[in-house]
């Protein structure tokens, strides 16, 4: 009996440095997970979730609305159109305002129980103010002055084709988005490549004239 009753100490004992070694270990685990700013990559996949929301929303409130005629000019672009880091922060915001009236309308009013499509809207304004920040933090940019909120008919049909338009405008936006951030990135590697090249450039001339031989 005492034999069993140090062993079951020692193994107690085992146990709970095993499990406050793991705990230890969980924190650089996560740390190591969190998910870096890709802005292309955060719009791709902001994109994809719009898409989602609009073949939902489409599903659940009729596929032949047709287009809402005022438009959304803070959304419309054309494929030419240059890059403007602050303009972008005003289209994400008009964007993200828009998609939180659609869900309000369609939990509140036209498909409360449409769990699936409630939660593809949440996720897509989600993932479009986290690319706001994305897009901030790597290529900087203010929204100003701000954009007034869109606002929502008041006919239901007038609602329908007003969501419809704006979720297949905001998809539309995100997509030329998605091309302008890759001719960045494209602009930010050229550019490094000919600094770093002239850096070695520099650094082989000064060799040479110091009478260094490579």
């Amino acid at each position: 009996m005492k034999y069993r009753a140090g062993f079951l100490k020692v193994a107690c004992a085992w146990m709970l440095i095993l499990m406050q070694s793991l705990d230890a270990g969980h924190a650089p685990r996560k740390h190591a997970a969190a998910v870096p700013c890709r802005p292309k990559e955060l719009t791709a996949l902001t994109k994809s979730l719009a898409e989602a929301s609009l073949t939902g929303f489409d599903e659940a409130n009729g596929k032949h609305l047709g287009t809402w005629s005022p438009g959304f000019p803070e959304l419309q672009v054309r494929q030419n159109s240059s890059f403007n880091a602050s303009k972008v922060q005003c289209s994400l915001l008009f964007m993200a305002q828009g998609l939180e009236k659609i869900l309000v309308d369609q939990v509140r009013n036209l498909n409360p129980d449409d769990v699936s499509l409630h939660k593809n809207l949440r996720e897509t304004i989600s993932r479009v103010n986290m690319l706001a920040a994305c897009v901030r933090e790597i290529h900087g940019g203010e929204c100003s002055p701000k954009p007034s909120p869109p606002t929502m008919p008041k006919h239901v049909f007038e609602r329908k084709q007003w969501s419809h338009t704006l979720l297949k405008t905001s998809r539309d936006y995100l997509g030329w988005l998605e091309l302008k951030l890759g001719v960045q990135i494209a602009k930010v590697k050229g550019k490094d490549e000919m600094k770093h090249a002239g850096t070695a450039a520099t650094r082989h001339r000064y060799l040479e004239g110091s009478g260094y031989h490579l």
